[in-house]
């Protein structure tokens, strides 16, 4: 693994805790580094509409930005993740003015499967 070039900065922010069975955690829900937060991609994994996930997803992204520091106000860019693309409509109605008056740049795919059987996944990129 690269160490980090110098006069850079990463810091994880685990707005639950970071998890405390031992293991090395396979990632970390948002990152700051430099200036910007970055929050991993999120999925509501035990069921509900695209509607009832896209609302829960949003949610979670929120207070993990608000954990670390920034805002959905802040956010930069944004990539959603749909398993079905019949889901965009539904998935647009929920997302339309979570981020403010003028939303992050966006982009937005259907994917062959999201874990757990998720409808949505969202990532975002912030300012601090």
């Amino acid at each position: 693994m690269a160490a980090a070039k110098k006069g850079t900065s990463k810091k994880a922010h685990w707005k639950d805790g970071r998890p405390t069975d031992g293991k090395l955690p396979l990632y970390s829900p948002a990152i700051v580094c430099n200036g910007f937060v970055f929050v991993s991609g999120t999925g509501k994994i035990d069921g509900g509409t695209i509607q009832e996930q896209t609302k829960w997803v949003l949610d979670s992204i929120e207070a993990n930005l608000k954990h670390a520091g920034s805002s959905m106000e802040k956010a930069v860019k944004c990539n959603v993740y749909l398993s079905d693309i019949a889901n965009y409509g539904p998935m647009n109605e929920v997302f339309r003015g979570r981020f403010g008056e003028n939303p992050p740049a966006r982009t937005t795919v259907a994917v062959a499967a999201i874990p757990f059987g998720c409808l949505v996944e969202i990532e975002v990129m912030a300012e601090a």
